[in-house]
């Protein structure tokens, strides 16, 4: 159902008729810990001229947001509806902030003069891909095509901590995605609990995750003693 499909009718706040109140509460707590990440993504910009979102990521992340806001809404109530809308918000500032300040992320001479180019070639790519394969393949809430998303973040991540004189990374940032992302495999684990493909999504991504961490405080505390 596309927004303007769902704006024509009306909807509870929470459908319980789809998700139990316990699957409801568990992804509700994991979107506010995404957008806290957001945020602390944004806060950054601001402060320290910098993304601490791989490009790769944010490129594909904000196809993915665009499917869910308008072309593929959650079926989980208006409050989700309303919370992947402020993914959506969220992500087009940073995004904005990429097209300023990405070039920081690489070394490599053609990246850093043509990221602009390349992020906007990239996104020309993405929001298509992402709404079409919602729409057309897709589990409600976009499950899957987050899920795939979320694995070239998780990856993508590493490379930023091996990135010279990139700023360092934040602490609230790592933690949050991680159980953010955790919470709601949890919360998908209980709905779709014989699909193995995801199940095997959930582990690689949180080992990615548990992976940044570690290497993340591993460098704090290099640049600590050195």
């Amino acid at each position: 159902m596309t927004i303007w499909e769902y704006v024509k009718e009306p909807h509870p706040w929470f459908d319980t008729t789809n998700y139990t109140p316990l699957q409801i509460g568990l992804f509700t707590t994991g979107a506010l810990l995404w957008i806290l990440a957001y945020v602390v993504v944004i806060r950054y910009a601001i402060k320290y001229k910098t993304v601490l979102i791989p490009a790769v990521a944010v490129v594909c992340n904000y196809g993915n947001e665009v499917g869910g806001a308008i072309f593929w809404v959650p079926d989980m109530g208006k409050a989700l509806v309303l919370a992947y809308w402020g993914w959506f918000v969220l992500d087009t500032f940073i995004v904005y902030n990429l097209l300023k300040y990405g070039y920081k992320q690489f070394t490599t001479p053609f990246f850093k003069d043509n990221l602009k180019w390349l992020v906007l070639a990239g996104l020309c790519g993405s929001i298509p891909l992402s709404s079409l394969f919602m729409v057309q393949y897709d589990l409600p809430m976009g499950v899957i095509d987050a899920y795939i998303v979320n694995i070239v973040m998780s990856v993508a991540f590493l490379s930023l901590l091996f990135v010279p004189n990139f700023p360092e990374h934040s602490r609230l940032l790592a933690w949050s995605k991680f159980l953010g992302t955790g919470i709601i495999s949890v919360m998908f684990s209980t709905k779709y609990p014989e699909n193995n493909f995801l199940w095997f999504i959930y582990f690689v991504v949180a080992a990615f995750d548990i992976a940044f961490i570690v290497l993340m405080y591993r460098k704090r505390k290099q640049l600590n003693t050195a």
